[in-house]
């Protein structure tokens, strides 16, 4: 990565520093100017040669202001300006010195800032070029003029000195702009690495399955994610911006923590839900804090789960021992009963046998197709059309008359992302059970289906409700449990099993008491968040 960046800094060329040394170019010859006109020139500076002095200002300030333009509009390209300002600098300073009298006229220090530019703006090699050059110009301006009579023997050894200088500048600049420029590309990589992390760690803190909020210590707001608005019953992006508008509960627990940061922090309801809240300082100034959010209810059933997993796995062992002596079972009842030595007494038994082992074989196969749980062929679905036909399907299989089972759509936005399959077996056993124990107490079914998007949410609810006698509160902690039932031919497995398949979509099957009597099994299912492809 770092080479990268190497390359990058030599190929971005430094516009604005040459723009800079275009204003110096612009600068000198003014001064000069304007020394010249208001008569304070010393006896030094152009008596040697005053028109060539003159021309010489007025061309060097000429090349300045053109540079000026050349470099805003970036045209030439950049080494080629560079290359030939600086060429221009040394030829102008060359001529202002030999119309001043040479060396002696102390202008080939204006030599030392055109050589030290050409260091910064390209590379080392045409630095020493330049001083090159420049030092050879000296030494033949000094020939010429002592040839002329103009300088001594002395002129040399100053000139000696100056080119000594210029070659010092063209070393020291290049190493100097070398190390600034390491430092400018190691500084942009450490940014470029730096909004890197900031991009992932939003991404991490975006997708955490926990609501994360981070604050100052005075509860504003500086970052929450999807999750932790979901939790708090917010619509993303809500206008509030600090947690006392936005949770007085948080901002409270919030101030309890910074009172007491060890003591254990018991769980809050926040929005009809029971949340677990972690503080964290953040910083070494610890001037902020983040605040994570665990939902009580998604944590146990997570722990259920592994729980019922292993429970499942066991189950499956049990149910492949059970089947074959249940396969010999069965097999000898069905031998019995074509003996025709048996009377109405043992016809009953007979039945009973028949009638226990087909149950126990439910059972096994629900075990056994719970226990393999292949992973869901999840897709877009449109419930606006497919529970229409879904409706008119358990229907015709349940044998319900037109006003048992009612099919309510609140919203034309129904799209989810689930298993078409998952979902016919999860909506076919709940509504097979709302059938069986859903009726009123004059034998009545009000057998509805509905769905609607969650306001604030990225879930759609699907309910199933029925008008029966309702679930007693004692039976509501073991609802979803396997194998639990309160009915003796049931199997206990249809909603254990369902809500394993709702969970394996990433969706959540609860019971909701309906006011006045009656159940309502809510399915939330994910949202998609684009709708599926129109039919060709």
């Amino acid at each position: 990565m770092f080479d990268r960046f190497k390359r990058e800094r030599l190929t971005t060329p430094p516009w604005r520093a040459l723009q800079i040394f275009n204003g110096y170019r612009v600068l000198v010859p003014l001064v000069f100017l304007a020394s010249l006109i208001a008569g304070i020139q010393t006896r030094y500076l152009g008596h040697d040669y005053p028109r060539l002095y003159l021309f010489t200002l007025l061309g060097y300030l000429a090349v300045g202001l053109l540079g000026l333009i050349v470099t805003a509009l970036q045209k030439p390209p950049f080494k080629a300006q560079a290359a030939i300002l600086a060429t221009s600098d040394v030829a102008f300073v060359i001529l202002l010195m030999h119309a001043s009298g040479g060396i002696n006229s102390g202008l080939g220090v204006l030599l030392i800032p055109a050589v030290g530019a050409v260091g910064v703006l390209l590379a080392g090699s045409w630095a020493l070029f330049a001083a090159a050059v420049a030092s050879l110009l000296l030494i033949i301006d000094q020939a010429f003029l002592f040839w002329l009579g103009v300088n001594d023997n002395h002129a040399y050894a100053i000139a000696g000195f100056t080119g000594l200088a210029l070659f010092a500048t063209a070393l020291i600049s290049t190493y100097l702009a070398n190390r600034a420029r390491d430092s400018e590309a190691l500084a942009t990589r450490r940014g470029l690495d730096l909004a890197n992390l900031t991009e992932l760690s939003e991404y991490i803190v975006e997708h955490l399955r926990s609501g994360v909020i981070v604050a100052d210590t005075h509860g504003a707001i500086r970052l929450i994610n999807q999750q932790a608005w979901d939790l708090l019953g917010q619509p993303v992006g809500s206008a509030q911006q600090t947690l006392a508008t936005l949770a007085p509960t948080l901002a409270r627990q919030l101030d309890a923590w910074q009172r007491a940061p060890h003591a254990r922090q018991p769980p809050v309801s926040i929005a009809g839900r029971d949340v677990q809240l972690r503080f964290t300082a953040l910083g070494t100034d610890r001037e902020a804090v983040m605040v994570a959010l665990e939902d009580q209810a998604e944590i146990a059933g997570q722990i259920q789960a592994a729980k019922l997993a292993s429970l499942g796995r066991l189950s499956a062992s049990i149910a492949h021992e059970i089947r074959n002596p249940l396969s010999g079972i069965a097999h000898a009842a069905q031998l019995l009963a074509e003996s025709a030595h048996l009377d109405a007494s043992d016809q009953r038994l007979l039945e009973i046998v028949h009638t226990q082992s087909r149950r126990i074989d439910r059972i096994i196969d629900d075990v056994l197709r719970l226990s393999r749980k292949d992973p869901p062929a999840t897709r877009t679905l449109d419930l606006t059309t497919w529970l229409p036909p879904r409706a008119q399907e358990i229907g015709a299989q349940l044998r319900l008359a037109p006003d048992e089972l009612r099919l309510n759509l609140a919203d034309a936005d129904l799209h989810v992302e689930f298993d078409a399959g998952h979902l016919t077996q999860i909506v076919d056993g709940l509504c097979t059970n709302a059938h069986r124990y859903g009726r009123s107490p004059d034998g009545a079914l009000a057998l509805t289906l509905a769905a609607h998007r969650a306001p604030h949410s990225r879930r759609v609810m699907l309910d199933v409700l029925d008008a029966g006698p309702g679930i007693e509160a004692a039976v509501l902690p073991h609802l979803f449990e396997p194998f639990f039932t309160t009915a003796p031919s049931g199997t206990g497995l249809g909603l254990y099993i369902a809500s394993e398949l709702a969970a394996l979509n990433h969706a959540r099957l609860e019971y909701l008491p309906v006011p006045g009597g009656g159940s309502c099994f809510r399915l939330q299912l994910p949202a998609s968040p684009h709708p599926p492809p129109a039919a060709p």
